[in-house]
Order: C-alpha cells, then structure tokens, then sequence
C-alpha cells in the first residue's frame, strides 16, 4: 500500500466515524482548516476492518494535509510503542487524540530530560489523563533513556530539541551550534525513526542581540526542517524558593503579567527535574481540562495558530 492510498484510507475512517454519529443522531460541529507530529521498523500497515462499534470520536476534523500526515504518524508511533493489542486498539487511541478547532488550547513542555522516575511520572499523567506534552531533550541524555522516549511517542507526545549537553549557543561557533544540535536529531532519527521539528535553545539563548548567531540558527533550521520554539509562560519551576503552590498557580493562572499572555495558545515551560513540577503538573491538568482545555503538542498548536509552522522561524510566543 503507497503513502498516498495509505492516507486516503486513514482519512476514509475518520469519515466514517463522523456519518455513522450523524447517522445516530449525534451533530459534528463544522469543521475548520489549519492545525504536528510525528522509531525503529514498524510493522507494515496492515488492512483495518470496520466494526459494528465506531472507534472514531465525534471530534471535528481539521482537513488539512498536515492533519493526515499527523494521524499517520501517531498511529505509527502508537502501533509501535503504546499498549493497545489490536489494530482497533491503535485507531481507538489516536481517535482519542483528536484536536477540536472549536476548544481552547495549550501546550505544556517539559525541559532538560529525560530521567528515570520524574519523566516516568510525567508520562503515567499523561497517560492517565490522555493528555500530550512535548519534551525537550538533551542528547547526552537519550542512551539509557530509550524507553521512556518510545513511551513518549507511544503516548503521542512530542521530542524536541534541546542541544546535545544542554550549551548555550551564543558561546559556539556556526560549526559546533550545528553539531549540538543535528547530533541529537541524527541520534533520534536512528534510535526511533522520527524526525525533530522543534528546537528550544538553553536559557532561551537564540541571538536575539547578535545577528550572526541568529542568522546561523536560523539556516540550520531551515536545512533541518526544523524552527525555534521558546515560551509564552514559565512555571518557574526551576526557582528554589517556588513551592509545589507556586508552580501550580503559574499553570493554571488565567492570565501571565510577565508575558501579556493568556492561557489560550500557550506555551508553558516546566522541567522534569523535581517532583515540585511533577505535584504542579498532576493538579493542573484536571483542573485545566474541566475549564474545556485541549492539551497538545507544540507543533500542532502552531499548526493550529494563524501562522501555521514554518522551517527557519523563531516563534518566541506562540501567536
């Protein structure tokens, strides 16, 4: 089966799912276009048969290419390295994840990982609460961590980057900022066949003031598909006076006096580096879903933004 048949057919069953909810009466809400995604060999695609139980939610669908292309990949990703036992199963879960234009959105991503029991924890979370972050990872990091980063994308959250040992880029020549960072895109891209799209550069160093730097950053964006993400919230989790509390009222606040953002489309840096983060983090998420937020990853929130992702550019907020 070609890639294009391949998308049809993924298309063709989220469809399905939509007529038979009308088809019982249930209503879709309209649909609108804008809205990313993405291990080692995966099993071959394999025919699905259509059950009597629809395993499609009545989510509106975003039809765009981008959206296809997403679905392909978390039910790659899912097939590989979540849990579900049947092709059903797989389909089940990625209809779960299924982004509404019509509800709020934001983006929670976690800095500096991944570690053994603190990203596990935020991993059980997710999956607790089917919800999707993004992980920034340093490359030092990936060797003795490969089954927390196929859980992550078993999930269907996401893996960026976050340099191989975590440097500040305005201290590197071009040279060595390219290979900080394709170092890590190279390692992932062999260990689990999927491509890095995002880059977070530590202490949010990108060459604001120095062109040079921020000149080079932007070319080895561009040859590696990939853009800049920084953040239009911090948690300040990384402050030794922030309690549990504190961290907690950083995420869910309405409204951000440092940034001038609100919660709508936001970008929140947290780290998986104390268990302060991890409390923070589990209180948030019920609390932000029962105010109607999505949570999802950062390039689909930026696909889903008036912008759209774009290979080369710097998003310092995300709208």
């Amino acid at each position: 089966m070609n890639r294009s048949t391949y998308k049809h057919m993924i298309l063709l069953i989220f469809v399905f799912g939509i007529m038979f909810l009308l088809a019982c009466g249930g209503k879709a809400a309209e649909n609108e276009p804008d809205a990313p995604v993405e291990e080692n060999a995966v099993p071959a695609v394999v025919s699905v048969e259509i059950t009597t139980e629809p395993f499609v939610t009545p989510a509106p669908l975003i039809h765009d290419e981008w959206y296809a292309d997403r679905n392909e990949a978390l039910i790659k990703y899912v097939r590989a390295y979540g849990s579900a036992q049947t092709e059903n199963d797989v389909l089940k879960q990625v209809s779960a994840m299924a982004i509404d234009p019509d509800k709020k959105r934001v983006a929670f991503t976690f800095d500096d990982g991944p570690r053994d029991e603190l990203t596990d924890a935020v991993l059980d979370i997710c999956e607790e609460y089917n919800v999707r972050v993004t992980f920034f990872i340093k490359g030092s990091y990936i060797a003795g961590h490969e089954a927390q980063l196929k859980r992550m994308l078993g999930l269907g959250c996401e893996i960026g980057n976050h340099t191989w040992d975590h440097v500040d880029i305005e201290t590197l020549t071009p040279e060595e900022m390219r290979q900080q960072i394709e170092s890590v895109n190279q390692q992932i891209e062999s260990l689990l066949d999927y491509h890095i799209q995002l880059f977070r550069p530590p202490y949010i160093r990108y060459g604001k003031n120095d062109p040079a730097v921020r000149d080079a950053l932007k070319e080895i964006m561009e040859r590696n598909g990939m853009a800049v993400v920084n953040h239009t919230r911090s948690s300040h989790d990384t402050y030794d006076n922030y309690t549990e509390d504190m961290i907690y009222e950083r995420c869910v606040a309405p409204y951000d006096e440092e940034s001038a953002h609100g919660l709508h489309n936001a970008i929140i840096l947290c780290h998986d580096k104390t268990m302060r983060t991890v409390n923070a983090f589990r209180r948030a998420v019920p609390e932000l879903q029962a105010q109607g937020f999505q949570f999802v990853t950062v390039s689909e929130l930026l696909y889903c933004s008036a912008d759209g992702f774009h290979p080369g550019w710097i998003y310092s907020k995300a709208d």
